[in-house]
């Protein structure tokens, strides 16, 4: 393997995982990272070009689901990490595994494009040294999807005396001070730089054309919502969204719905004599008809809002709903949906981002579902993005988007052996963690190829290329007819029951094979020989560690199964057992609030 030269673009949790399972395997690789530090977005920068979680950022998913597979995050964190903490991990982890000799920092890749004897790739490079052109066998792709933001048209930008900057570009609220600013948006971001702004600026409005559902991150009796999914409750869930999907939508929006209103009673003025019936209808009305928070997207093709303040912040009018941006009207004027103009010193965009594919422009776009065969250059000619320049960075497109030919969101089918994309993927559980799986599945297919040795065990052999190009076809179908339905659906929103399958199965985590949902009849063993194992597993928190306990490939076969970790059985037990515990303490707390 060491003979087979590998690039990993970009050193966010996707890149990282991937550097190190690459690695892993045998294989020569270099990562390149265009700033001075790991983590991606997780890595607070000033400069405006790149996009950071801020400072006061809070994680959505809590610690007891977040460590990747053989590297526990860090105990002593709060329930729900920060940024900072976030990106200390990401940082810890990669001197842990003594990957930084294999970084290139400070390095930009241009583009990517097939060498001319097309055995081989070029990558771009632009480092303090100046331009260069380097030659790789295998290139991963994990550079982010939040680089290119995405602006709203703005026909009268010209009109606008004030400041106009994309979230990409916020860092602090200081520049702000005392001023007037409209946030346009009401996802994570647009929430989160709004708290940002909260008690530092004059007025605060925030702009929004629709509602979104926004959920706290706890239940009511304090413990984490996200620790009461474990594996076979989520297996169950994907095999009913692939087989009852009308049902479960249904289903998942109610619940959602339901408990939005109920965080939201939380706040509710604590009157003598009001019942908790009464307070969720008031609840419910100040969410439907005060702040338009609903109706939203539905919850079967994208994620909710996911804070704790934001919600207080309306009630004490801290933040001030107003319809969505239309355009500007004069010095200071914006327009809004509603015909209404509101006077701001400042408009910030929350409108996200796109994953720039004009990296790899022979990459292979749409081609199904109504739309023609092109290339990722072809694409981004129409639309031309200057990455140096955020303000001429491209419009919210009102056409169809673009989609990306990728079988199971991460291989092109026609360079499937040589170039995977870690960034595309929007998956429904903790997207790094998602991330190194996908990382694991490509390290062992790529390995296995490699040596040859794949033909005694199938899952790690990818089907023929027309087969991948049926199952690319039949997802832009399925995608681009929801996205007709709600354009609010998630560019890469994976369909979970055959790609958490097909990940678990090409990285031989042997996960399925010992354990799936409660009708499918597998796990019975495992709790008969192991009960305390089953008992992490099928009570407890859904985690990384478990990809590493069950030994798959005992003797070491390329292709045939990730490496176990010797401490993936303890890390289990710790993470139930502090899962217990904290569970145990905020429901005592609980329960003494309630006396």
């Amino acid at each position: 393997m060491e003979d087979i030269k590998i690039a990993v673009i970009g050193l966010g949790p996707a890149g990282l995982t991937a550097l190190k399972s690459l690695r892993e395997e045998g294989f020569d690789v270099i990562g390149f990272e265009r700033r001075d530090e790991l983590g991606g977005l997780w890595s607070f920068s000033e400069n405006a070009t790149f996009t950071s979680a801020l400072n006061e950022t809070v994680c959505n998913v809590s610690k007891f689901v977040s460590g990747l597979s053989d590297y526990p995050i860090d105990k002593d964190y709060p329930p729900y990490p920060t940024g900072p903490q976030i990106g200390k991990y990401f940082n810890s982890y990669a001197r842990h595994f003594n990957l930084l000799d294999r970084v290139r920092f400070h390095t930009t890749v241009n583009k990517v494009t097939r060498n001319r004897s097309g055995d081989a790739w070029d990558v771009h490079v632009t480092d303090p040294n100046g331009k260069a052109i380097l030659c790789f066998d295998k290139v991963v792709f994990g550079h982010g999807c939040e680089s290119v933001p995405i602006w709203p048209p703005m026909p009268s930008r010209g009109l606008f005396k004030g400041t106009v900057m994309h979230s990409q570009a916020y860092k602090s609220p200081e520049p702000f001070r005392d001023k007037r600013v409209l946030v346009v948006g009401i996802g994570n971001t647009a929430c989160d730089v709004s708290l940002s702004l909260r008690g530092h600026v004059a007025k605060l409005y925030q702009g929004y054309r629709r509602g979104r559902i926004m959920v706290s991150r706890y239940l009511d009796n304090g413990v984490p919502v996200d620790t009461q999914l474990s594996w076979p409750i989520m297996r169950l869930k994907y095999l009913l969204d692939d087989k009852l999907p009308w049902l479960m939508m249904q289903l998942a929006d109610k619940m959602m719905t339901d408990k939005m209103i109920s965080d939201a009673a939380r706040f509710e003025p604590a009157t003598l004599g009001i019942s908790r019936k009464e307070r969720l209808n008031q609840a419910g009305r100040r969410v439907r008809e005060d702040w338009r928070l609903l109706p939203g997207p539905s919850m079967a093709h994208t994620h909710p809002a996911v804070q704790e303040d934001f919600i207080p912040a309306l009630h004490q009018g801290d933040i001030i709903p107003v319809h969505g941006f239309k355009d500007f009207a004069g010095d200071y004027q914006i327009l809004l949906q509603d015909d209404a103009i509101v006077e701001v010193d400042a408009v910030i965009f929350c409108t996200g981002y796109d994953l720039d594919f004009s990296i790899m422009p022979e990459m292979d776009m749409d081609g199904a579902g109504g739309m023609p065969l092109q290339t990722a250059g072809d694409a981004c000619r129409e639309e031309p993005i200057d990455r140096d320049d955020i303000r001429k960075a491209k419009h919210e497109p009102k056409r169809k988007p673009h989609l990306p030919r990728l079988f199971q969101m991460i291989f092109p089918p026609r360079w499937a052996s040589s170039v995977a994309f870690l960034s595309w993927m929007a998956p429904q559980e903790n997207v790094w963690c998602v991330c190194e799986l996908a990382s694991m599945a490509v390290a062992q297919i790529w390995a296995a190829e490699a040596a040859g040795s794949a033909a005694g065990r199938s899952h790690a052999l990818l089907p023929s290329m027309d087969e991948m190009n049926a199952q690319v076809n039949a997802y832009h179908t399925w995608w681009r007819g929801e996205w007709e339905k709600n354009n609010s659906m998630r560019s890469g929103y994976v369909r979970a029951y055959s790609f958490y399958r097909f990940l678990h199965d090409a990285a031989g985590t042997g996960l399925y094979d010992n354990l799936d949902h409660m009708f499918s009849g597998r796990g019975w063993r495992l709790w008969w020989y192991d009960r305390e194992l089953w008992t992490w597993l099928a009570k407890g928190p859904m985690n990384s560690y478990s990809w590493r306990v069950f030994e798959t490939n005992p003797q070491g076969i390329p292709g045939y199964g990730r490496k176990t970790w010797k401490g993936a059985r303890k890390a289990l037990r710790e993470a139930y057992e502090d899962y217990e515990e904290f569970r145990r303490q905020a429901e005592a707390r609980h329960e003494q609030s309630e006396a």
